[in-house]
């Protein structure tokens, strides 16, 4: 068992993420029949700053940890918290990938609209 303000470090793809023993407000509640003992909790940090937190359960049993951002568990602390920081990094990219879509989308239309303006205005002063 983790004692309060404990930390883990753990490396994922060349980043190292500090988990640090979260609120313990929920233990005891239970997930998929396991009671709840300990919550994990790591601020993914980047140069413009959080963009999302990863969190790992430990449950009563001493041995298995779970990711929160998907179903299952792991036998050991390290395997749970790559899991789990590599699901959000992959949110995030979805998230910002998402946004420059949108934004590309958005200065088409507005190209677009530009574009059919002139051909109006073109059009009618031949005519």
């Amino acid at each position: 068992m983790a004692k309060e303000g404990e930390k883990r470090i753990v490396g994922v793809n060349g980043s190292e993420f500090t988990f640090e023993r979260g609120d313990t407000i929920t233990a005891g509640r239970k997930i998929n029949d396991r009671k709840l003992t300990a919550i994990w909790v790591s601020p993914m940090r980047t140069t413009k700053g959080t963009l999302a937190t990863a969190t790992v359960n430990e449950f009563d049993d001493g041995i298995l940890c779970g990711p929160s951002s998907i179903p299952g568990v792991f036998s050991d602390f390290a395997g749970a918290a790559a899991a789990e920081v590599q699901v959000r990094w992959l949110e995030l990219a979805n998230e910002h990938l998402a946004r420059k879509a949108k934004r590309q989308r958005d200065v088409m239309m507005a190209v677009g609209g530009g574009v059919a303006a002139l051909a109006v205005v073109v059009i009618s002063f031949l005519h």
